[in-house]
């Protein structure tokens, strides 16, 4: 996505992006209680079938190799704490209302090292709040209140109801312009392959799937990730 804004096909006619991250449960069981969490190397091996099993889809995947080819060198923790994930999902969706996709985006950057390199559980409200306050700019009490509320529920609700009735039961997937579906196990480069075409077609729906369900309005969809939304950090 960087090179293609950055090398334009025409200069004069670029693509631009806006991404919304859209919320999945791996773990839809998961109590909602902060004092639940497990070891997500116990959640992995129970998935499938005990260490040599997860050490086969590691191997399959190539999660440590593709990690490196795309610029991740921190150590994941695989022994990093699981937990129910529905108040990150809010905070994120809310922040991306109230603050603009780009602050959504620095939010979700910085939640994934806290999680996934620093091992930090993804339901600790404290955590989530002082994150929200240092890269969306938030003051932690706003961020700390609205995540005591229930506000926010109904519209993770109806975003996962899409991607049922839209047959999506794993991830990652892309959806791109509404139309395109691409898996997550894609490779960057088709990715890009994917973005030159349309970028020479000309054409594009600048339809976002989980947006109305998620209740973004349109104005922040246009704000793409170049555009700083007014009242972000």
């Amino acid at each position: 996505m960087r090179r293609v804004q950055a090398q334009p096909m025409d200069p004069e006619r670029p693509l631009s992006f806006a991404v919304v991250r859209v919320p999945f449960f791996l773990e839809p069981d998961y109590p909602e209680d902060e004092a639940f969490s497990v070891t997500n190397r116990e959640r992995l091996e129970r998935k499938w079938g005990g260490a040599a099993g997860w050490e086969e889809q590691k191997r399959r995947h190539r999660l440590k190799e593709r990690a490196q080819e795309a610029g991740i060198t921190d150590k994941i923790d695989l022994d990093r704490q699981a937990s129910n994930t529905l108040k990150s999902h809010r905070l994120v969706q809310w922040v991306s209302k109230t603050r603009g996709l780009q602050a959504s985006e620095r939010l979700y950057d910085a939640l994934n090292v806290a999680h996934f390199v620093k091992g930090r559980k993804l339901n600790d409200a404290a955590m989530l709040a002082e994150a929200a306050e240092a890269h969306a700019g938030v003051p932690a009490a706003e961020a700390s209140a609205f995540l005591a509320s229930d506000e926010g529920r109904t519209e993770i609700q109806a975003a996962l109801d899409v991607a049922r009735r839209a047959g999506i039961h794993s991830i990652p997937k892309f959806i791109v312009d509404g139309t395109y579906v691409v898996d997550g196990a894609a490779h960057a480069d088709e990715h890009e392959r994917l973005f030159r075409e349309i970028e020479k077609s000309g054409e594009t729906t600048g339809r976002a799937v989980f947006a109305a369900a998620l209740g973004i309005p349109p104005e922040v969809l246009h704000m793409d990730l170049g555009t700083e939304a007014s009242g972000a950090a």
